[in-house]
């Protein structure tokens, strides 16, 4: 841009040249004396000729002012654009960080969790990028006493305070649902009987919980034009967070309990991260360690993974960098958007492990989750 500017001005340069002092100039003199020799002329077809002689010999002239003006003005449109885009673009990182950093002190949140739990994870994640204050539960995966309140069974369980108490299950109705209330604030109940309960038979015929709708958010079209401007982010959001519960999440155990060593050191982290007695503890670890890896190999099977699930990991982690894409720092574009949040919160619960180690070594998602560390530590620091 700065190249094109010089050369427009340069160009106009030239053409002050020649209007003042070049061949075929216009001088003042030559202005004064054109009214006198047409007042000299008796016919009016003198005067066409005359005139056609003067515009016929300044005809190069008259272009050349004609091409100027044109690249004047299309220089001039051109630079206005690109600034109006430019403070659009502001605008909106404005409006997002505002959005992102949304504190909520009406809601009192109470997260009942295994902290190892991938689908845990990404819901702190969620919350720690929101800045929204909450209460851990710690629960015993053994006895699950924690939860005994519930007749869902699994974790993460979300208890929220609007005044009376009120139970999120399934971590992306959890986000859905609050992120939904963040920005609309519609009533939370209203909200939560969006994403209705149902019962299904899963791929092994065992009967599951599902909830319908769970990745979509309930706003009107405003809202919705507000944080999607463009109606294909939406698509691609939506299509990514279903892929991090249905494929990514079900790369991490088979990972970490690939050998032997691996479900010891995996289940030396769950056992201290964990809410375990001191017999408990110690049979989790050795016990559990020596279940979990035959377990792992028997994922490995019921997901079709390849002998060395490794390469399925690093599959998984580099299709995700490049669906983000080399222009963008999130696939939410300046700030992450909830597939973003999704995908760093199921990978985070491999950090201290082999497997996580070998992830940031031998793909290209250690730039994108560093930006992602920062992000949410820049939230969390600003509440």
């Amino acid at each position: 841009m700065a190249a094109a500017a010089g050369g427009g001005w340069r160009f106009l340069g030239r053409l002050t040249w020649r209007w003042r002092g070049g061949p075929g100039r216009l001088s003042p003199a030559t202005l004064q004396e054109t009214p006198s020799r047409a007042r000299g002329l008796s016919s009016s077809s003198g005067v066409r000729r005359v005139v056609q002689g003067w515009a016929g010999k300044r005809r190069p002239l008259l272009l050349g002012a004609a091409f100027a003006l044109g690249g004047t003005f299309g220089l001039y449109q051109t630079l206005r654009l690109r600034l109006q885009g430019r403070q659009q673009w502001a605008q909106q990182l404005q409006q997002e960080q505002v959005v992102a950093q949304l504190p909520e002190g009406g809601l009192q949140l109470t997260l009942y969790q295994y902290k190892t739990c991938p689908f845990c994870s990404k819901v702190r994640a969620f919350l720690d990028y929101h800045g929204l204050p909450y209460e851990i539960v710690e629960v015993n995966p053994i006895m699950r006493k924690e939860i005994k309140f519930s007749s869902y069974r699994k974790v993460p369980i979300l208890l929220v305070n609007v005044g009376s108490a009120l139970q999120l299950n399934d971590s992306s109705v959890i986000i859905s649902a609050l992120k939904t209330y963040l920005i609309s604030r519609k009533n939370l109940d209203e909200i939560v009987s969006y994403y209705p309960s149902m019962k299904a038979l899963n791929e092994r015929g065992k009967e599951v919980m599902e909830y319908s709708n769970k990745y979509w958010l309930m706003l009107d079209e405003q809202e919705m034009m507000h944080l999607y401007p463009i109606k294909a982010a939406r698509t691609e959001e939506m299509k990514w967070r279903k892929w991090v519960d249905d494929w990514l999440v079900h790369l991490i155990s088979p990972n970490v309990y690939r050998t032997p060593g691996e479900a010891l050191a995996s289940f030396d982290y769950i056992v201290r991260e964990g809410k375990f007695g001191t017999l408990e503890g110690f049979f989790a670890k050795y016990m559990g360690a020596v279940a979990m890896f035959f377990i792992g190999k028997r994922l490995k099977s019921r997901h079709h993974l390849q002998d060395d699930v490794r390469e399925d990991l690093y599959k998984a982690a580099n299709e995700w960098v490049k669906a983000i894409g080399k222009h963008r720092m999130f696939m939410g574009g300046t700030q992450p958007n909830l597939a973003d949040l999704a995908v760093y919160g199921v990978l985070r619960v491999m950090e201290g492990l082999e497997a996580f180690d070998d992830m940031m070594t031998h793909t290209k998602i250690q730039p994108w989750y560093r930006h992602m560390e920062t992000a949410i530590g820049h939230a969390r620091a600003a509440n």
